[in-house]
């Protein structure tokens, strides 16, 4: 006896729609962590025209791939699945090859800019590293500007103009920045601090 035809299973709604939102969250995320298709790809192993069928809603995943994706970034395969993956919180995620750095003339300081690049025109926010003996030199900043110093580890001495500080660990140092100033690691240890920079114009008006 002749097997009865089976009749063609239609596309489930909520399947395709779950499936779309997967692919605008895949890509989100790799756009906010600024990650080409290629180097997410390397970063996980997926090949790149996989990925970018997946963020069109062009092919199915399976459950290997989308584990390697989400390791790569930094999310897991459930978020990705979740209602509200596509309101993540994640702003921005920068990686280490991407915080742009600063060295000090003398090569023992280092800045790194972990604050948003678009709003250093009023707020400047750093990882500021120095060896032993380091020392960093900075011209005045715009009328009014305060430079906020907390440490780290190791210790610092902070001279503007002739005045003299010296800062030891979990001390904050608050002092005027629109006149030559300097940072200076008289220790023997290497210090650690993070510095805000806060410019003039982000709080006065015009």
């Amino acid at each position: 006896m002749p097997r009865k035809a089976r009749s063609k299973r239609q596309p489930c709604p909520q399947t395709e729609a779950l499936s779309g939102k997967l692919g605008e969250t895949i890509a989100r995320l790799r756009k906010a962590d600024q990650l080409s298709l290629g180097e997410l790809s390397d970063m996980s192993g997926v090949a790149k025209s996989m990925i970018s069928q997946i963020e069109k809603n062009e092919s199915n995943p399976t459950v290997a791939t989308l584990s390697r994706l989400s390791q790569a970034l930094g999310t897991s395969v459930e978020a990705m699945f979740a209602a509200d993956a596509t309101e993540t919180a994640l702003v921005q995620h920068a990686r280490v090859q991407d915080i742009p750095r600063i060295i000090s003339d003398d090569g023992l300081c280092e800045l790194r800019i972990i604050g948003a690049l678009e709003t250093v025109q009023f707020v400047q926010v750093y990882d500021f590293r120095a060896e032993a003996g380091g020392k960093l030199v900075s011209s005045p900043h715009p009328d009014g500007s305060v430079e906020n110093l907390t440490l780290l580890a190791g210790e610092l001495e902070v001279r503007v103009d002739e005045e003299r500080w010296i800062l030891n660990v979990g001390e904050t140092l608050r002092y005027r920045a629109d006149r030559p100033h300097s940072i200076h690691n008289p220790g023997k240890t290497p210090a650690h601090a993070t510095m805000v920079n806060i410019l003039a114009h982000a709080v006065r008006p015009g």
